[in-house]
């Protein structure tokens, strides 16, 4: 299987850090990121739950997580210097997921338990709100869209919900994807609310990347569109990678992390083109961002953004320790350089 894509691989690194790091090594001193000369977005910025152009970090808390059970708000810090995000956020980050998903019998933050956290402007307004999946335990398959209160808070879950059901993410052999990330308008559709990418399918019939389109009301994904694209490296094992997505002022950005080889591709440009036969293929430009990051490492949450505005996407990642890190991103060009910067380890709460 071939992916459709201009491959650009980084086979070097730039950096001024060692990126091979465990959740609980030292922390090491702050890097300084290269500055961004404008702002080179325009309008929202994705991952921005309070309005004020600094993307920020959520993650789910409840155990193995280091946190509480909950949803965990950290908001961006604005450099005094330039304006632009640094990487580091406020903290202690705040549990704004006390109030549950409001479909329990017993709201609260154990709702969250297991569930991946997502942020998009899935009610369609202008406006960050979050979607909780379940890709393991009793609520396998199964979600839901909360509605941001737009100022990095959820408002009570009563009538600012919808559900996301089961039948409407599985693949044609009946498989539940083992992650969703957000695909924005991929596809270029006229859609307000973002689709989703997923990963799904089972050791019979192997692994693909699917496309989950969404049907203008919050919450509503109908099939599946299956990709035709190869992993980055070339094969087939997408139950070996996991995605984090984001939107820059250059278009949409997915991440894709291989945790047991630590291989790390940053994919550009992401557009999801109809093959008329009931398959899609992405088209993008790829760059190997690592070859060796944070192998074999655990790692609960992957959040893409510009956090810097400097164009380029970069990552966070929060630990099994309650823990994050920044890397930050920039460099990115045809000559196959790349500059990684890891922003200190610290607590979020």
């Amino acid at each position: 299987m071939t992916s459709s894509f201009s491959s650009r691989r980084v086979l070097a690194w730039t950096t001024p850090v060692a990126l091979a790091l465990t959740a609980l090594a030292p922390a090491l001193p702050a890097q300084a990121a290269a500055k961004p000369t404008s702002a080179v977005i325009s309008g929202p910025v994705d991952k921005d739950l309070n309005g004020d152009g600094i993307p920020d970090l959520v993650t789910a808390g409840g155990p193995g997580t280091g946190l509480d059970s909950g949803v965990w708000s950290a908001l961006g810090v604005k450099s005094r210097k330039t304006g632009f995000g640094t990487g580091q956020v406020q903290t202690p980050a705040a549990n704004i997921g006390l109030g549950g998903t409001g479909v329990s019998s017993d709201p609260g933050g154990e709702d969250f338990d297991g569930a991946q956290i997502l942020t998009g402007r899935f009610f369609g307004a202008n406006r960050e709100d979050f979607l909780y999946y379940y890709p393991t335990g009793v609520a396998a398959g199964i979600g839901g869209v909360l509605r941001g209160a737009g100022d990095g808070t959820l408002p009570s879950p009563y009538n600012n919900q919808a559900t996301i059901g089961f039948e409407n993410l599985i693949d044609a052999n009946g498989n539940i994807p083992l992650q969703l990330v957000s695909a924005f308008q991929a596809d270029g559709g006229d859609s307000t609310i973002p689709d989703l990418f997923g990963i799904a399918g089972d050791d019979t019939n192997g692994y693909q990347l699917g496309y989950h389109p969404s049907y203008f009301a919050p919450g509503l994904y109908y099939g599946v569109t299956g990709l035709t694209n190869s992993t980055p490296t070339g094969g087939t094992d997408w139950q070996n990678w996991t995605l984090a997505s984001t939107e820059t002022a250059s278009g949409i950005a997915l991440f894709l992390r291989n945790a047991g080889t630590g291989a790390l591709y940053l994919w550009t440009g992401v557009t999801m083109v109809d093959n008329g036969d009931g398959t899609g293929t992405l088209t993008h430009s790829q760059y190997q961002v690592a070859a060796n990051w944070n192998t074999g490492v655990a790692i609960n949450t992957l959040h893409a953004a510009d956090i810097n505005s400097d164009g380029t996407a970069d990552l966070w990642a929060v630990f099994p320790n309650g823990t994050y890190r920044a890397y930050l991103v920039s460099g990115l060009s045809d000559n196959g350089t790349a500059t990684v910067t890891a922003t200190r380890s610290r607590r979020l709460v």
